[in-house]
């Protein structure tokens, strides 16, 4: 039975537009338009991409990745403009044929640097990673949450480990400042946690970029992530 239903496919390819609208990736009016080309996009090459499917992920894990790929090349072509990021060139080319040993060896590189990078964020490391994940759509792990705590009582954020893929940014930054205020013990905006995870991603990409080939951005850093942990 094939995993990669029309259901499917038009479930994930509105959760995958709708979240570039939230990001300001593109404008609220180009939703159908977006979707249409998106869709088209991966049935012209249905049968290739299912076929690169080894069952290493969830179905819905491996088409949304395929999706966010091709999302960002239809950008990338609309403004006739290509950013050399090889991370991003990589994962473009995942989705459309198997990856060379030197990419591969390209994203395993980007990976260790990363968490390399998030090894000098000191006693912020574990709650800047949950805070990304949940921002990015990706699953926080008890794990992921249980550094966050640090051995301190969670006083009911728990509940707030949530699915976020249909939210919207603002409602993830309310459960973001839910969570640290039950933990903290503080009492912050929701703006609050945004700033600082902004300025923390902030140095992240710049240390991500010091030294390296690489041109990270807030998207790509994304993707990165989305790579490691989807």
């Amino acid at each position: 039975m094939n995993p990669f239903s029309t259901e499917l496919l038009n479930k994930i390819t509105s959760i995958i537009v709708k979240k570039f609208i939230r990001s300001g990736g593109i404008a609220p009016e180009d939703y159908d338009d977006m979707t249409q080309t998106l869709r088209a996009k991966y049935l012209a090459k249905k049968e290739h991409i299912e076929s690169l499917y080894k069952g290493e992920a969830q179905p819905q894990t491996y088409m949304s990745s395929v999706l966010r790929m091709m999302m960002l090349e239809v950008l990338r072509q609309n403004q006739k403009t290509v950013d050399t990021v090889d991370i991003e060139k990589a994962t473009i080319t995942e989705a459309d044929r198997s990856l060379s040993p030197e990419q591969k060896a390209i994203i395993e590189n980007e990976k260790v640097h990363f968490h390399r990078v998030m090894a000098t964020m000191g006693k912020d490391r574990a709650k800047i990673m949950m805070c990304l994940k949940k921002i990015n759509r990706l699953k926080v792990t008890d794990q992921d949450f249980d550094e966050y705590l640090d051995g301190r009582p969670d006083n009911g954020a728990r509940q707030y480990i949530v699915d976020d893929s249909d939210l919207h940014n603002k409602d993830i930054y309310a459960n973001l400042c839910a969570i640290t205020n039950l933990v903290e013990g503080s009492q912050n905006k929701p703006d609050a946690i945004r700033i600082w995870l902004g300025n923390k991603t902030d140095q992240i990409i710049r240390r991500m970029n010091t030294g390296n080939h690489s041109k990270y951005d807030n998207e790509s850093i994304a993707i990165l992530m989305e790579l490691i942990y989807a």
